[in-house]
């Protein structure tokens, strides 16, 4: 796919960025069945996943586009059932790491930008954490006094704020 860069010039970037940033969240984007993938090609790309441990990983099955390199210069020569099971071996082996990333997290204190009111629940709002992960907690809180003289109230959140959150629940791209 014409990359500037070998795959072991990435992993040695990677290595590099994991002991700066020990829990540094990476996403990639990876395409099943592109012009003349063979088995051994598909077989590095799910080794990749394992090997970097993405905490998200966006997968598609190859289509040609008009307006592209290899539309016009390649052939798009893997079977559509090789490119379905690909995606799906992809998309399988994506999902475990962005589980096991999230467990990770559990206990952490992160802090979320609300987006907006949940749709699983009318009590509940999202919005994202510095990794980008879909955060969903409880609309209204209960404030805990700070001095002898305040009273506890309730906090609601609304878009553009910024909640500091303690996470308890994962799934493989929604923590709680």
């Amino acid at each position: 796919m014409r990359r500037g860069y070998t795959r072991q010039a990435y992993i040695e970037l990677v290595n590099t960025i994991h002991e700066i940033v020990p829990n540094v969240s990476l996403t990639s984007d990876f395409i099943a069945g592109f012009c003349g993938e063979t088995e051994e090609d598909h077989s590095q790309s799910l080794e990749l996943i394992e090997r970097v441990g993405y905490s998200f990983c966006f997968c598609f099955p190859y289509s040609m586009r008009e307006k592209t390199f290899a539309y016009h210069h390649l052939t798009d020569d893997v079977p559509i059932e090789v490119k379905k099971r690909r995606h799906e071996e992809l998309s399988m082996i994506s999902r475990n790491k962005s589980l096991e990333f999230n467990q990770k997290q559990i206990g952490s204190i992160q802090i979320v930008l609300v987006e907006g009111p949940s749709r699983r629940s009318p009590t509940q709002v999202f919005g994202r954490n510095d990794y980008n992960t879909k955060v969903i907690f409880d609309q209204d809180v209960t404030q805990i006094p700070t001095t002898k003289n305040q009273d506890s109230s309730r906090i609601s959140f609304k878009p553009g704020d910024y909640v500091v959150v303690e996470v308890c629940k994962y799934f493989y791209s929604i923590i709680f």
